[in-house]
């Protein structure tokens, strides 16, 4: 139980990472920032997609130009 609450953390603190990073609103420098993404998805147990898509990044990018980032 306690490893599925930690689980769900670090899903959170992922999730919010990458917020900020779609905003441009890194708060780490970079080693540290690679760091911290490396120890949080090991421990999701999940694969990285390392591969860049052009069209999903533009896509991205046109939402939070739009204003898709504000609340």
């Amino acid at each position: 139980m306690l490893e599925e609450k930690a689980k769900e953390k670090n899903e959170k603190i992922l999730e919010q990472i990458m917020i900020h990073l779609a905003t441009n609103n890194r708060s780490l420098q970079e080693e540290d920032y690679k760091e911290l993404m490396n120890s949080l998805t090991q421990s999701l147990d999940k694969k990285t997609n390392e591969t860049f898509n052009r069209e999903k990044f533009e896509e991205l990018r046109l939402m939070t130009n739009m204003g898709a980032n504000k609340s």
